[in-house]
Order: structure tokens, then sequence, then C-alpha cells
């Protein structure tokens, strides 16, 4: 051991506190720039979330208006195909109001103009109502949505239906005098735009800005085409002032940046400081100097982008109207950012740092270094078995000496128990990380039923889902299909390549151990080597012992076990039975059983039901070393049942039927919005009632009907889109206004 000077040592001691002292310096550097750029990464997400609730919110808004227009052409459309018989209390009022015009000035009771609208038109009553009855009354029963669509819509000013006979109902009520129908309606966006030359798939549309010739400011349209049977009627439409956008992008980190938003034609609809108008454009709502076009947006909502000037901005293209919300705000340069990250505190901290190192030198090398030093000598000493007495040191020090001799004494008898510990531990970890691979157990109740090629399409559908992971096919105990002329015929190969992408094991040389033992033996050779497995076996007569000795070491790992049904098991007594025995020694939870018919009579009935079936091929026991595709059926059965072993998550949102905490309204609107957003990442999705109550702090028990809104799906797509349904119970809780909203994952109750 190399005996140390107290002057090299000091020495070293000063090189190295030298060498902590820049460490902490460089160390500080890095942990500002990082921590700099975490705060920059932060304030960007936060600006994103932000963003993204605030869009949401604003496309929640629009979304109403969808809807209603959906509503409004629906119980048009219903109500041309079943028209009244009897003519209407309107259609009475209705009176000319000069040779050419007539108006529905004076309301009939019980109606009001609260709760009307007033219908004007052009050409001769008498006729007008003769040709026109029907549609007519269909403006008329639309009263009743009119006047809730402008209850519901803040900044709804006007909702219309314009015909293309020569009339217009308009709500809110107003006189003809006021407005009534004239032919230059028609040259109107609200009505241009609806036409089937223009709209053939006669979906909503929405025009650009315009002034409003009742004064009510700048606005825009949504509108959409009313159809009886083929033939084009008009289209009804709701006019809504821009005010209420103003109010929604004013309130938006105004302090920061500005939100304005723009439609297609880039026309400026709402901003903080401009006012609407037909001239007003993109270009006039970005800072000067910022070169940018509208057609250069990444409007996705989740991306920040930087502009010159040390600008950056976000955009948001909205579902449900051909609008993009964009935010712009200016950032602080990098030194600036930095600086205020850790403040005039942390250099101070930093400089007492350097004058501390300096005091604490000597008291560290008195008290510490030396002792420390000594310490490993006697430690080295002791790990080389050498008794030596240690060095003079300061008291305090010596019950640690004592200790270490003592300490490496009780090792040497310890190492030996220390080591077998460790294998045991190591072969526990390695056993654990074997539970992940996909094992598909395939058991055939006879020969010839098409095991063989059922178990290599489930090969071959495992190795080409997921490439980057090795599967293997085998059959068990017998591996009479992989070595005979007439099945793979790999012949005397332990491992054989399939040209479709997986190895096909014919290695069982396990030793001279017990039958017992051999499928425990088994997987663990093969569990080192795959993550996807398919066995194939073929249970003999003596079923139970069959299962005891060979199979059952194997249900503990399989995710799924396909059970071949016989051709000739027509009343399923022999496939029940051995499903039985099978369910005794699996998890349910773990182990999904599936029962298999590979039909080769196609007149024969089956007196039980089976989970799949096949159509039977010539081919199907015929596949051999050479590439194969697997048929359409076969393939669509082998996916579904490969899919479901993934899809085991559970999803349950809960939709509630009140508003406001406890007032009722019809919840089918967001049932149906739940279910198709499931649908759409999930895959399918179900909906059931149920009854519930909940404690509100404002209201109390609320007793109330409630949606369960179900989707299964694999481990995969749930942490992918895991925030995304966070992000739609948000939305549907701002939506119905509620306290709370629940969610449920995998039976875990989660209350947004």
């Amino acid at each position: 051991m190399e005996q140390f000077e107290t002057r090299q040592f000091t020495s070293r001691y000063n090189k190295i506190m030298l060498y902590t002292f820049s460490a902490v310096l460089l160390v500080s550097a890095i942990l500002i720039t990082i921590q700099t750029l975490s705060k920059k990464n932060f304030e960007n997400k936060e600006l994103v979330d932000q963003f993204k609730t605030e869009s949401i919110a604003l496309d929640n808004l629009i979304v109403r208006v969808t809807v209603l227009l959906d509503m409004m052409q629906s119980d048009a459309e219903a109500f041309l195909k079943n028209p009244r018989s009897n003519a209407s209390i309107y259609i009475d009022a209705l009176d000319e109001i000069d040779e050419q015009h007539y108006a529905l000035d004076t309301v009939p009771k019980p109606f009001n103009e609260a709760n009307s609208g007033n219908l004007s038109g052009k050409g001769v009553l008498s006729n007008v109502i003769l040709a026109n009855k029907d549609e007519l009354e269909m403006s008329f029963n639309l009263n009743g949505l009119f006047a809730s669509t402008v209850n519901s819509i803040p900044n709804a000013a006007w909702v219309y239906y314009t015909s293309k006979n020569d009339f217009i109902n308009i709500y809110p009520w107003v006189s003809s005098s006021e407005f009534k129908f004239s032919n230059k309606l028609y040259n109107k966006e609200f009505y241009q735009l609806g036409l089937p030359e223009n709209n053939p798939n006669k979906r909503i549309f929405w025009t650009s800005i315009y002034k409003d010739e009742a004064g009510k400011g700048m606005m825009v349209t949504a509108a959409k085409p009313i159809y009886r049977d083929s033939e084009f009627l008009g289209t009804v439409a709701i006019d809504f002032t821009l005010e209420e956008l103003a109010g929604y992008v004013q309130e938006f980190r105004p302090d920061k940046g500005k939100l304005f938003i723009i439609n297609t034609q880039g026309q400026l609809l709402a901003h903080p400081e401009i006012s609407p108008s037909v001239d007003v454009h993109f270009s006039n709502a970005i800072p000067q100097g910022i070169d940018l076009v509208k057609s250069e947006l990444v409007c996705d909502g989740t991306t920040v982008s930087s502009l010159k000037s040390n600008y950056q901005y976000v955009c948001y293209q909205m579902q449900n109207a051909p609008w993009q919300a964009v935010y712009i705000e200016k950032t602080p340069y990098f030194l600036v950012s930095a600086f205020s990250s850790v403040g005039l505190v942390f250099i101070i901290l930093l400089s007492a740092l350097g004058v501390l190192l300096v005091i604490m030198k000597k008291i560290t090398f008195r008290e510490f270094i030396f002792p420390a030093e000594s310490l490993v000598q006697h430690i080295f000493r002791q790990g080389v078995s050498e008794n030596e007495s240690a060095n003079k040191v300061p008291t305090p020090w010596t019950p640690w000496f004592l200790k270490i001799t003592e300490t490496f004494e009780q090792n040497r008898n310890l190492i030996d128990e220390i080591k077998q510990k460790n294998s045991e531990l190591t072969d526990l970890n390695i056993s654990l990380e074997r539970y992940m691979p996909k094992f598909v157990l395939v058991v055939s109740l006879e020969p010839g039923c098409g095991a063989t090629t059922v178990g290599t399409c489930f090969a071959d559908t495992l190795a080409k889902s997921d490439k980057d992971k090795k599967t293997v096919y085998m059959e068990y105990p017998q591996n009479q299909a992989l070595a005979s002329d007439d099945g793979l015929s790999i012949g005397s190969q332990t491992i054989h390549k399939h040209l479709n992408g997986f190895d096909v094991w014919n290695d069982f040389d396990l030793g001279e151990v017990p039958e017992s033992a051999k499928s425990s033996l088994l997987m663990t050779k093969i569990l080192n080597q795959y993550s996807n497995i398919v066995l194939n076996t073929i249970v003999n007569d003596e079923v139970d012992d069959f299962i005891d000795v060979y199979l059952e070491p194997l249900f503990r790992y399989a995710k799924a076990i396909v059970v071949m049904v016989p051709s000739d098991d027509t009343s399923g007594d022999r496939t029940s039975e051995v499903v039985r025995k099978i369910q005794r020694h699996v998890r349910q939870d773990q182990t999904t059983i599936y029962t298999l018919l590979n039909r080769i009579k196609n007149q024969v009935e089956y007196q039980f039901p089976i989970d799949f079936e096949i159509p039977f091929t010539q081919s199907i026991m015929k596949f051999s070393k050479d590439e194969f595709q697997v048929d359409d059926e076969v393939s669509e059965v082998i996916h579904e049942i490969v899919d479901r072993i993934e899809r085991v998550h559970q999803i349950s949102m809960f939709i509630p039927t009140t508003i406001d905490v406890d007032k009722p309204i019809d919840a089918s609107i967001y049932v149906d919005k739940a279910m198709v957003f499931l649908g759409e990442k999930f895959g399918g999705a179900t909906s059931s009632q149920a009854r519930g109550v909940w404690n509100s702090d404002d209201s109390g028990i609320v007793n109330e009907v409630v949606h369960i809104v179900v989707s299964y799906t694999t481990e995969d797509d749930l942490n992918r889109f895991a925030n995304d349904v966070i992000e739609f119970i948000k939305s549907l809780k701002h939506e119905l206004k509620q306290e709370a909203m629940a969610l449920e994952i995998n039976k875990k109750m989660i209350l947004v």
C-alpha cells in the first residue's frame, strides 16, 4: 500500500478542492441552462394546455351552432315527409301587405312575437298557399327551434329559413315594414353556398364577414340546405355577431400576447385590439417585421413555432367551423430568462460557497482527510487479510476502525450465503421477465382437424404484427407434423427459419428428466429466446392425466387457449368437457379460452355455441417450409383472437342527465359524442343506463340517471390516448357545467 506524505496528500486535496469549485461553477452554468430551457418548455406546455382549453371551449360554442342546424334540417325534412293535413292558424294569419307581398304582421294567439318569426314573401297569397302550403307549414314548425337557438347561443342575432319559392321566415319577429322578402336575398352567400351546384354534399357552410343591414354590427352566418327528397327547397341559417368571439380572445393571456381568429378567406373574425371588418385580414393581426403568411401556419394546436424578432405562435384548426385560432406572443431573450430564473440570491450564494471552501479546507484535512486516508489503508489491509495496527487517528474515529475489523470478519463468513441469495434473486428476476411474451396454446382433440395450419397462421400473424419481436411455432409433446413428409417437414433441423418470418422449433432435447418436468423446462428454454410463442398440442384419451403432466405447467404463461372442435362432436360434449377441465387450471382474468371449428362438413349442425369458425379448404393441412398466404376468412378469425389477447383494458365514461348540477337535460347528444370519440380512439364503444346519487357542495344529494359509455382497448392505445380522454372529459364537464365528471379506467374511479 502506498505511503502518503502530508504535503503530497494536501497538494492533492487542494487540487481536488480547485477542481470541485470549477465543477460547481460548470454544473451551475449547466443547471442554469437546463432550468432556463426547462422553464421555457414548461411555459410552452402551459401555453399549449391553456390554448387548447380555450380553443376547445370556443369550438364547443360553435358545435352548438352545428348541432342546432342539424336539428333544424332534420325536423324540416321530417315534417315534409309527413305534412299536416289541415292548415295551421299561422297560415290563416298571413295577410297581404300590398299587391305583390304578404307577411305575418299579426301573430295569431296563443302565439306571440316572442315565440314566432315573421314570414314574408312575394306573390299572390292565395296562389302561394295553394302551391306551397306544406313548405309554409314546415317553416312555421321551425319557430320553436328558432327561439331555442337564440336563447342558447348568446351572440345569435337572426335565425331564418329562406325558400326558393320567394319567402323567408325570420326570428326574432320584425315587422314587414322594417324587413321583408326581396329577390336580392338570393344573391347572398347564406343562400348561394347552399345551392346544389355549390353544395352537392348538403353540408353546413359558413359565410365570410359582412355588416348586418339591421345595425347589429359585423357578423357571420352558418347555414345548411333543406331538401324534400332530392328537391332543393332553400336554406336554414343562423346569423351571429362577433362580439362573443371578441370576449374570448380578450381574456386569454392579455399581458403576454394576442389571440385572434381568422376564417378561410383570411378575414379577421376576432382580435383583442382590432375591430373586425370586411377589409381587415390576417396580415393586420401579426406584429410588424414578421414575415408570416396564412398558408404557412402549423395548426395542430400542440406545436409552438418560432418566428423572427423573438416571437412565437401556436395555431388551432377548429373542428366545427373553417376557422383558425392563432396566438402570437413575444418571448424574452435567453440571457434575460436565465437571470430571471436564478436571480441575484443564487449569485451571492455561489460567491459565499467559494469563501466557505477555503475556510473549511484546513479543518476538513485535520478532522477528515487524514483519518479517512488511514481508514482506507486499514480497509485495504483487512480486505487482503493483513492484521496490522492502525495509525494514530482522532479519538472519534477509533470505533470505526474496530467496527471495520469486526465487519470484515463477519463478511468472510457470509460471502457464500450472499452469493447464493444473489443467484436466487437473479433467477427470480429472469423468471418475472418471462411473463411478458404473447403465448397462444392451440389444443386439438383429434389429428387432422387443421391445428397445425391454425397454429402456423397464428405464428404468421404475430410475426407480421410486430417484426421487432421474435416469434416461434412448435408442436408438443409430439412434433409429428413437423417431422412428417406431409407437414412442414423440417426433418432434423433444430430451428427452421420459416420464410413467413417466424421460427419453427424442433429442439426437444431436454436431457434425462422426468416426464412431468419437461413442460416447465421447455418453457424456461424457449422464453429466453422468443416474445411470441405458438404451441400446438394433441390431447389423448386420458384428458386429466394429459393436462396434469403436459399442459398445466403451460397454462400460467398462456394468454389465449384455442380449443379445436372435433368435426364429429356435434353435441359439444367432448369439447365442453375439455374446456371445463382447462378452466379449473387457469385464471380467467389472465387467460381466455376460445373454441374454434374448422368446418370440414358444411351441412353438419352443431348443437352448442362455438366462438369462432373457419371454412375448410383442401390445403388446410398442406403448409410446408415454403412461403404461404393465409386465406382471408382464416386470417380474419386469427387477427380477431390476437387482438383480443391485448384488448383487456376498460375505459368507462359516466355521462350525467343534468346540467348545472341538477337541471334535467336530454343527454343523448353527449352520449353519442362520447361513443363517437371512444370509437375513433379505441375501435368501438357501448352505452348503458344506470341510476346513482352524488353529493353536491351546493345542492346536497343529487339523484339522477347516468349513461355509462364503455370501451375496451389495448395497453398501447390506452397509454397513447389517455391524455385525450382526460381532455374530452374536461370539455364535457365544461359543457354540462358539472362540479366533477366520473371516469373509470380498469375499474379504478377518477373524478375530473
